[in-house]
């Protein structure tokens, strides 16, 4: 064991977490989030100071990023008066059990904006016009209504050949529904 982790606490260690906790997380209460739930990981009801302390974040980032985990329902918390001093100490513990179930939510609708991007896609094909520059891309009535040039550099617009789009797109989804059967 390492002297710096010899002093710390079982509380206040972070443990690693899987691919699938992560992206939970980040989705439901950022990238911040991340370091709180290590932190929480390692064991149930870690008190909100213990958080703060491991994490080295202001205590109301701290509580603002607990609440949103809380909203999502991967944490869960309770409060108990200290008696000595008259205040309310808030423990918290992470709730793995949901991670499943946003994990398969946030899949759903991933896969639900693929294939709501496939379909425009498809239904323009090569009706999308492109700045050289790649400032931006329109599709045909706002190419039109900008004259055919970039509204950031000036530059004539292209007619963008989406059909590498479309393969992408169509086997993004065929991976993404092949998980979701598995």
């Amino acid at each position: 064991i390492s002297g710096r982790a010899a002093g710390s606490s079982k509380a206040g260690l972070m443990r690693p977490l899987s691919a699938k906790i992560a992206e939970v997380v980040k989705a439901a209460a950022g990238e911040d989030a991340i370091k709180l739930v290590k932190i929480m990981a390692s064991g149930r009801n870690v008190s909100e100071f213990r958080i703060v302390k491991s994490a080295r974040l202001d205590i109301q980032k701290v509580r603002n990023l607990l609440y949103r985990l809380h909203s999502s329902n991967l944490a869960d918390y309770k409060r108990v008066k200290d008696n000595k001093k008259g205040t309310y100490v808030s423990y918290w513990t992470f709730n793995k059990a949901m991670v499943e179930e946003l994990f398969s939510k946030l899949h759903q609708e991933k896969l639900q904006r693929f294939r709501e991007r496939l379909d425009v896609e498809t239904s323009n094909l090569n009706g999308f016009f492109v700045c050289p520059a790649a400032c931006t891309r329109a599709d045909f009535a706002r190419a039109e209504q900008q004259r055919f040039r970039c509204e950031e550099c000036g530059q004539l617009l292209g007619q963008d050949d989406n059909t590498r789009t479309i393969d992408v797109l169509r086997e993004r989804i065929r991976e993404m529904e092949a998980v979701s059967v598995a």
